[in-house]
């Protein structure tokens, strides 16, 4: 084999290294792209349940003795 068909070889290899390299870069792209969507859902429903539970918490106008209902014997 010359030095020319080594460098060929070398070259093609580098290639399919490369081509491998940036498929799998696509694919962890995917999938970082996959999971902000996915963090940016729970945010919104942690964001939602929290006010649900803050409006749930909220204590609303104390009772009067007149509202009391008198016991039944």
């Amino acid at each position: 084999m010359t030095q020319s068909d080594e460098a060929s070889a070398r070259l093609e290899q580098l290639e399919l290294k490369m081509m491998d390299l940036e498929v799998s870069v696509q694919q962890l792209n995917d999938v970082i792209l996959r999971q902000y969507r996915d963090i940016e859902a729970l945010q919104k429903a942690n964001n939602d349940l929290s006010k649900k539970l803050d409006s749930i918490n909220e204590s609303g106008p104390t009772p009067s003795a007149a509202d009391e209902v008198p016991p039944h014997y």
